[in-house]
C-alpha cells in the first residue's frame, strides 16, 4: 500500500480554537508549522474546526476546508469530543471513514511519524488509536492535596510500599491520534474508549502549553 493510497478513506482534523489562557494566540503560530508536514496532494482532505478569524484566513489561502466552529465550542469547557462530533455532522464525513485527529501542540511530529503509526491502525482491528508515553511520576505515588488543610490522601487506594510491585503506567500523548468515525461518538472526554490500541513512543514528545515549550522547541531546531 502507497503512502497516499493508505488514507483513500481517511481525512485529518485539525482542532485550532482562538483561546489559550497560558500562551495566547499559540494556535496562530503552530499552524503552519503541522501543514507543511502534510504532502500537497492531501491537502483536500485535512480540515480545521476554529472560532480564529486569523487561523480560518491561513487556512483557506493554503486550501484547508473550514469547519466554523460555534462559541460554545470554543470555550475551556467544551471537549474536543463534542468538536469532533460537529465535525462529522457539518462535513457529512461518512462513518466508515478514519478520522486522524492532528493537534497543532506537537511540532516535532513529522509526516513519517503520521505513516508510521497510522500504518500500525490500519495492521489492527481496533476503532481507535492514541499515543502514550513513560511517566516519571507513578500515580501510586501521587496525593490529592488539601490545601486548606495541608492534608493529602492517595488518589489510587493501595498499601504496596516497593516500587517493583506497582503495575506499568504510561501516560496518554494527544501527539496522534486516529478514530473509526462511528466510534468517536462512543468516546470518553479524554478520546480513548474500551477498544482504543495504545501506541508507545520512543521518547517524550513536547506538548506547548506555554512560550517557554515553544521556545524550547525553535532552539532545538536551531
Amino acid at each position: 500500500m502507497s503512502q497516499l493510497t493508505m488514507f483513500d478513506k481517511t481525512v485529518f482534523l485539525i482542532p485550532a480554537r482562538e483561546g489559550s489562557k497560558g500562551f495566547p494566540h499559540k494556535n496562530r503560530k503552530l499552524f503552519m508549522q503541522t501543514l507543511r508536514t502534510m504532502p500537497e496532494e492531501l491537502k483536500s482532505k485535512i480540515y480545521v474546526s476554529t472560532d480564529d478569524p486569523a487561523i480560518k484566513v491561513m487556512a483557506t489561502n493554503e486550501g484547508v476546508d473550514v469547519v466554523h466552529r460555534p462559541i460554545e465550542l470554543a470555550t475551556d469547557e467544551a471537549s474536543l469530543k463534542s468538536v469532533m462530533q460537529h465535525f462529522l455532522k457539518e462535513k457529512n464525513i461518512p462513518d466508515d471513514y478514519n478520522v486522524i485527529l492532528l493537534f497543532l501542540t506537537y511540532p516535532e511530529r513529522t509526516w513519517q511519524d503520521i505513516v508510521e503509526i497510522y500504518s500500525e491502525f490500519l495492521k489492527n482491528t481496533n476503532s481507535s488509536l492514541i499515543c502514550c508515553e513513560e511517566t516519571s511520576d507513578h500515580p501510586y505515588l501521587c496525593f490529592k492535596f488539601d490545601e486548606e488543610k495541608s492534608l493529602g490522601r492517595l488518589v489510587v487506594e493501595h498499601d504496596l510500599y516497593r516500587r517493583q510491585d506497582y503495575p506499568k503506567c504510561v501516560r496518554q500523548s494527544m501527539f496522534f491520534a486516529c478514530y473509526k468515525a462511528w466510534v468517536i461518538q462512543d468516546l470518553h472526554d479524554l478520546l480513548f474508549e474500551d477498544n482504543t490500541l495504545f501506541f508507545k513512543l520512543d521518547e517524550k514528545k513536547i506538548d506547548i502549553d506555554y512560550e517557554i515549550d515553544y521556545n524550547i522547541i525553535n532552539t532545538i531546531k536551531e
